[in-house]
C-alpha cells in the first residue's frame, strides 16, 4: 500500500523540520503521516491463501501509485541527510565524516529507488544505460553496502560526541556500569552531586523498565558506550526486516511463494525482478537512514531496542517460531512501559493470539520483578509517577503541545478517544503480519499525538513499525504468516498481574524533568 510509505514519509519530515520539537509545518506534517497510516490501516485486508496468487496483477494496476510512493521516499532518503544534519554536541573531523557517511548513505539509496522505478513508455525497450543502472545497483549486496555506511556513519557520530549534555546519555551509562556492581538504577544518581551533573534533566530518577539497561550493559562495559548497542539494534532491526521483505525461503536459500514481487513492494517495474530488488535492498534500510537517524543516536534515545526486539517478533511470528515470538515481545515489553499498549493488537493478531499475549506478559513481569522487589517505592517514583506526572510542553510536537499555544488544555478524554478509534481500526486489520505491525504503529502514533511530551525518538517507533508493514507486503504474500498453526496460538490465557508496589517511601528532592 502506498499509503504506507506516504505515511513514514510525512512522519519523517515532520520530527525533521525541528529536530522532533513543535512547529506549524512539523505538526501539520506528522499529522498528515498518521492520517495515511490510518488510511492504510483501515483499507488493509489480509490476503487469504486463494487470493494470494492473484494479488500481483491487483498491484500491478496500482503501479503508478507505488511509483509515486516510491520517489516520494527517494527524495526522504536522498535529501533528508543533506538538509538536515543537526550536529549539537559533535564536533571536528569525526563529525563531518559522520555526515558524508550519512549523505552518501541515503543518496545511494535514493538512487537505487529512482533507478528501478523508472519506467520506459509501454512498448518500448528499456534503455542501455537504464538496463545498466538497474544491474549494478540492483546488486543484493547494495543492502550492506548501504548498512555499512550507515553504521560507519553510527560510529563516527558517537566518537565525535563522546559526552553528549543529555539526561538519557548520563542516566545510561551509569545505569548499565551500575549493574556489573549489583548497583539498583532506581536508587542511584547519575553524578556526584546536582553541581557536577553537566545538564540540566533527570539526575536521581530512571524513567524506563530495566531491560533497557540490561540489553545495553555489553556496549557500555566492552565498548564504554551504551550508543554502540542502539547502533547494533538499529542494524539487527533491518536484518529482520530484509528477511522479512524476502519472504519464506526453501532449503536451497531460493525465495517461494514469488518473494518480495509485485504483489507488495514492486509496483516499480513489471516483472517481479524490480519490486524485490526495491523491497529487498532499500526498504528495509529505512530503519537506519531516516532523516536525522544519526542525531537520534548521538542523543541515545533508545527507541531502536524497541524496534529490533519488534522486528523479531514479527518475523519469528512470519517463520513458524513462536517461543521465539513470544520471547521478543517480552524483552520489548520489559524494556518501555508503553509497549504494553500493543498488548490488545498482539492478542489480536491470530497467528500470535492471546495465550502468548499472556505468556510474554508474564514473562515481562518476572523480568521486572527483581528491582521491584528490590525497592517497590523506588520503582514505583521512577517508573510509574515520573511518567505520569509530566507537565504539558509548548515544544512538544503533540496536540496537547500545540493546543498550549491557544491557552487550551486538553483532558484525559480526548487522549482515550484517539487510543480508540486506533484500536478499533487495528481490530478491523487484523490477521497478518502487515495489519499487525500497521495496527501497532497506529496505537503508538495517537498515543505519541495525544501525549504530552513527545518528542524526535518517540515518533521513531511506530515510523518503524510502518517499515515492518511494508516490507510484510513486500513479501509477496501480504505478510501473511508461515508454519504457526492457529489453533496453536489462539486461546484463553489469563493477564500477567503486575507485580505490586506497598510500602511506597518517599524520595526527596527527585527531579521531574522529562527524559528527552
Amino acid at each position: 500500500m502506498p499509503a504506507i510509505l506516504v505515511g513514514w514519509c510525512a512522519v519523517a519530515w515532520g520530527i525533521a523540520a525541528k529536530d522532533g520539537r513543535y512547529g506549524a509545518w512539523a505538526m501539520a506534517a506528522v499529522l498528515l503521516g498518521t492520517a495515511a497510516a490510518a488510511f492504510a490501516t483501515v483499507r488493509h485486508r489480509p490476503p487469504s491463501e486463494s487470493s494470494v496468487s492473484a494479488s500481483a496483477g491487483v498491484a500491478a494496476g496500482r503501479g503508478r501509485a507505488w511509483g509515486n510512493a516510491w520517489l516520494l521516499v527517494a527524495i526522504t532518503v536522498g535529501l533528508g541527510p543533506i538538509v538536515r544534519h543537526p550536529r549539537y554536541y559533535a564536533a571536528g573531523p569525526l563529525a563531518a565524516a559522520a555526515d558524508a557517511l550519512a549523505i552518501v548513505a541515503g543518496l545511494l539509496a535514493a538512487a537505487v529507488l529512482v533507478a528501478l522505478s523508472a519506467r520506459p513508455a509501454r512498448g518500448r525497450p528499456v534503455p542501455a544505460g537504464l538496463a545498466a543502472a538497474r544491474r549494478v545497483l540492483g546488486s543484493p549486496a547494495l543492502f550492506w553496502v548501504v548498512l555499512g555506511l550507515a553504521g560507519a556513519a553510527g560510529v563516527a557520530t558517537i566518537r565525535a560526541a563522546p559526552a553528549p549534555r543529555i539526561d538519557v546519555f548520563h542516566l545510561l551509562q551509569v545505569s548499565t556500569s551500575g549493574l556489573a556492581h549489583g548497583a539498583d538504577m532506581y536508587r542511584q544518581q547519575w553524578a556526584p552531586s546536582r553541581a557536577a551533573y553537566p545538564v540540566d534533566g533527570l539526575f536521581d530518577v530512571y524513567p524506563y523498565l530495566p531491560l533497557t539497561s540490561v540489553l545495553l550493559a555489553p556496549s557500555r562495559l566492552l565498548l564504554g558506550d551504551v550508543r554502540y548497542g542502539l547502533l547494533l539494534a538499529l542494524a539487527a532491526a533491518a536484518i529482520c526486516a530484509r528477511r522479512l521483505a524476502t519472504g519464506p525461503r526453501g532449503g536451497d536459500g531460493t525465495v517461494r511463494d514469488g518473494g518480495a514481487g509485485d504483489a507488495g513492494a514492486g509496483g516499480a517495474g513489471r516483472g517481479g525482478a524490480d519490486g524485490r530488488v526495491v523491497a529487498v535492498a532499500v526498504l528495509p534500510l529505512l530503519v537506519v537512514i531516516l532523516p536525522e537517524s544519526m542525531y537520534a543516536l548521538q542523543q541515545s534515545w533508545t527507541e531502536p531496542l524497541l524496534v529490533a526486539c519488534l522486528a523479531a517478533m514479527v518475523l519469528a511470528v512470519r517463520g513458524g517460531h513462536g517461543r521465539t515470538a513470544v520471547v521478543a515481545l517480552a524483552l520489548a515489553l520489559a524494556t518501555k512501559q508503553h509497549i504494553a499498549l500493543l498488548l490488545p493488537v498482539a492478542a489480536a493478531w491470530p497467528r500470535f493470539g492471546p495465550r502468548r499475549t499472556a505468556v510474554a506478559a508474564g514473562a515481562a513481569a518476572l523480568l521486572v520483578v527483581p528491582w521491584v522487589l528490590a525497592g517497590p517505592g523506588d520503582f514505583v517514583d521512577d517508573a510509574v509517577w515520573t511518567n505520569l506526572h509530566y507537565r504539558v510542553l509548548g515544544h512538544s510536537l503533540s496536540v496537547p503541545g500545540w493546543a498550549s499555544h491557544f491557552g487550551v488544555t486538553l483532558g484525559f478524554a480526548p487522549a482515550v478517544v484517539a487510543l480508540v478509534a486506533a484500536y478499533a481500526a487495528a481490530w478491523r486489520a487484523r490477521g497478518d503480519a502487515t495489519g499487525f505491525c500497521l495496527g501497532a504503529a497506529l496505537v503508538l502514533l495517537a498515543v505519541d499525538l495525544m501525549n504530552k511530551q513527545t518528542f524526535f525518538n518517540h515518533y521513531t517507533l511506530p515510523m518503524g513499525l510502518l517499515v515492518l508493514a511494508a516490507a510484510a507486503v513486500g513479501s509477496g504474500r501480504g505478510g501473511q504468516d508461515a508454519g504457526v498453526p492457529a489453533q496453536a496460538a489462539a486461546g484463553q490465557g489469563s493477564a500477567a498481574g503486575e507485580p505490586g508496589a506497598a510500602g511506597q517511601r518517599r524520595v526527596e528532592k527527585r527531579s521531574s524533568d522529562a527524559p528527552s
